[in-house]
């Protein structure tokens, strides 16, 4: 008893904060609320550059890691563009072309439609604990929201970003904010979620706001409605011949 209670006051002088849960304990519940087996939604793009406001309607299908697909119907010039990703691949398929064109590994990483989210922010759905050592290092209030703070640094090299600041909400276990890093330590991008609805069992995000620090005086809201989770899609959708079709 006395050596516990040394311990205590010596935790006390010297502010050495304590606790009840490891980043990884933290991280795993952020994934299971994120990472889902299937979804499907209904998708509004709100680009804001310079002050200038263009908006993007589209669909989407995501199943587990490895397959998604998206079809955007609006505004005009942009509907019947089509995007679908099966494991590391991904193809554009352009009406004014009609046909489908890969994109490159390093594309993935660049504007998508002309968004701060780029090709992997969007079908991102992976667990961050597979890919990140993750370290829990303090607590902060966001908007009124009791945080942990966690620093996350890449375990592999395959990783759209080297490091990630997140702030987690305590009690939904959401990232409110995150912070995302290249491995040079240059803010790249910051995140903010701001809506999320309750769906079965997941706290899921659904108002997400990027905003990228490279470009000046832009960010883009990405807003999801109708949402569906861990639901059966057809296996048609994650074809070519679907992409391509007429």
């Amino acid at each position: 008893m006395k050596t516990i209670t040394s311990i205590a006051i010596t935790m006390i002088i010297f502010n050495v904060p304590t606790y009840a849960q490891t980043g990884t304990e933290i991280i795993d519940k952020v994934d299971d609320n994120t990472v889902v087996t299937s979804a499907n939604y209904k998708a509004t793009m709100i680009i804001s550059l310079g002050g200038t406001i263009r908006e993007k309607r589209f669909t989407g299908y995501t199943e587990g890691k490895e397959r998604a697909y998206m079809e955007f119907v609006y505004p005009a010039r942009d509907k019947g563009t089509r995007f679908l990703k099966i494991e590391d691949e991904m193809w554009m398929y352009l009406p004014a072309v009609e046909r489908a064109t890969k994109i490159a590994g390093h594309m993935l990483r660049q504007s998508m439609m002309g968004s701060d989210f780029s090709y992997d922010d969007i079908v991102e759905n992976e667990r961050l604990q597979k890919l990140y050592d993750i370290e829990l290092v303090g607590t902060e209030i966001i908007d009124e929201k009791e945080c942990f703070v966690l620093e996350l640094t890449a375990k592999i090299p395959e990783v759209t970003y080297y490091s990630r600041k997140m702030w987690v909400d305590k009690n939904m276990y959401i990232s409110v904010k995150v912070e995302l890093y290249a491995k040079s330590g240059k803010l790249l991008k910051e995140v903010f979620i701001s809506e999320f609805e309750r769906i079965g069992r997941y706290n899921y995000p659904t108002s997400i706001r990027m905003v990228n620090k490279i470009r000046k005086d832009t960010y883009t809201e990405l807003v999801l409605e109708d949402v569906e989770l861990d639901v059966k899609i057809p296996e048609r959708i994650f074809t070519k011949a679907y992409l391509e079709r007429k």
